[in-house]
């Protein structure tokens, strides 16, 4: 029978009222472009009528009309699960190693949270003061503990997601951090890599320093 995405709730709801809202919003100055094409492409996503695919058995000769997905990453049910699912299998099976994994939370102050939503280049700047913050919290607690010459002896790895709202679907950027939970130091005789855990990071305060400031 296949997916019928306009029977859900929330496609019905946004049927009945994305028009009329939109025209409230664009009396108070319109919404962001990107809030915009997201409601859009969802609204289109899975229904025959905006593109499709014809699927058909080499073998027995099925044949099954596959719609076109939106592939966003906003609020859509279908394409966010997928998304999830693909991104934690690449992560399993090719990306971390079997070792034990630490998550952290990066959570900001709410002037930046909203200004973040709208910049995408302070936004990466955020993200890479917050890896180099951590992997030098990591570093340094290793040289300290493992008596090496240099905190850059001492290597560190993380994936990060942003995450642009909260469980009320406010705008609430902040991010999620899958980091190794320990240092890796290479073998100056052999050159291979040993994996050596730091002493416990607790709930650390870490620093982050912006090379622009974020105040609008």
């Amino acid at each position: 029978m296949g997916c019928r995405p306009e029977q859900t709730v929330l496609h019905q709801t946004l049927t009945a009222h994305w028009a009329g809202f939109m025209e409230r919003a664009q009396e108070q100055g319109g919404l962001p472009r990107f809030v915009e094409k997201e409601v859009e492409e969802y609204l289109r996503c899975g229904i025959l009528r905006y593109g499709l695919l014809a699927v058909v058995c080499s073998r027995c000769g099925f044949e099954r009309l596959v719609a076109f997905s939106c592939k966003r990453r906003g609020f859509c049910p279908s394409c966010v699960g997928r998304r999830m699912n693909d991104a934690a299998l690449h992560l399993v099976e090719r990306v971390l190693p079997s070792v034990p994994i630490r998550q952290w939370v990066l959570s900001l102050p709410y002037r930046l949270r909203y200004v973040l939503g709208y910049d995408r280049a302070l936004c990466t700047a955020v993200l890479g003061a917050w890896h180099s913050a951590l992997s030098h919290c990591y570093r340094l607690r290793a040289k300290h503990s493992l008596d090496l010459r240099s905190a850059n002896q001492a290597m560190t790895g993380a994936v990060s997601f942003v995450q642009r709202f909260d469980s009320a679907i406010r705008l609430n950027v902040h991010v999620h951090t899958l980091g190794l939970d320990g240092v890796y130091v290479r073998d100056e005789r052999t050159g291979e890599l040993a994996r050596a855990p730091p002493p416990p990071v607790g709930s650390a305060q870490l620093t982050l320093r912006l090379s622009r400031p974020f105040a609008r």
